[in-house]
């Protein structure tokens, strides 16, 4: 049986804290929004929690897709779309905090995944 290892246990409780976060606010802006778009991210972070805790296999590639996707493209298109629609509008109405907002989440992304990939092994155990 095969289970993922947390070498680092600051890493471990930095992600479990980052996407149990990203999760109370998912169910805090599906609540008060009333769309119901917003279980998709709570499913998606719900699973992937429950894999951590779990210590399940799958943790470490979860976790890499996880950040990759939503963390790092989705903010990373996120930065260059409004980029490009204030170059579009010279700059008028440009927002530098929602350029720092997706900056730093990108950066975190990044951050999860190096240090995933460094201290988190999948290991083999015997029953």
């Amino acid at each position: 049986m095969k289970i993922s290892k947390f070498n680092n246990q600051t890493v471990y409780w930095t992600i479990i804290a980052v996407i149990g976060g990203l999760m109370m606010w998912n169910i805090y802006a599906t609540i008060d929004t009333g769309k119901l778009s917003g279980i998709l991210p709570i499913t998606i972070q719900g699973v992937l929690l429950a894999l951590i805790l779990t210590r399940n296999q799958y943790a470490k590639i979860g976790i890499k897709i996880w950040s990759i996707i939503f963390l790092i493209i989705a903010s990373g298109l996120q930065f260059f779309g409004r980029l490009l629609k204030d170059a579009v509008d010279n700059f008028v109405n440009a927002n530098s905090l929602h350029y720092i907002t997706t900056g730093i989440t990108v950066i975190i992304g990044i951050m999860i995944v190096l240090y995933v990939n460094k201290t988190v092994e999948v290991i083999e155990i015997e029953k």
